[in-house]
């Protein structure tokens, strides 16, 4: 998650999810906001490009260039449940 993105008016957190796959180790960020609005502040009016902070860039073998954005329908998650006892910062 980028620093900056913490103190974004619509930012209201995310994911990072990791798969440790057979021969490689694939990351899946998700970031939510308040609005299609919230996400241009951060991202500027070519929101569909995704955005990296260049350290990202250089350690990861690829990356998506498109960014997709979805509405939320649905929320099953439980506040005691976005943090599994098992996170370790270091596991990122």
């Amino acid at each position: 998650m980028l620093p900056e993105l913490k103190k974004l008016e619509g930012y209201r957190g995310g994911y990072v999810l990791r798969n440790d796959g057979p021969r490689e180790v694939e990351f899946v960020v998700v970031n939510l906001f308040d609005s299609l609005d919230a996400v241009k502040r951060f991202a500027g009016d070519n929101h569909t490009t995704a955005v990296f902070e260049p350290e990202a860039t250089r350690l990861l073998s690829r990356i998506e260039p498109r960014a997709t954005h979805y509405d939320v329908r649905a929320n099953t998650v439980a506040v005691e449940t976005l943090k599994p006892s098992s996170f370790k910062d270091t596991d990122l």
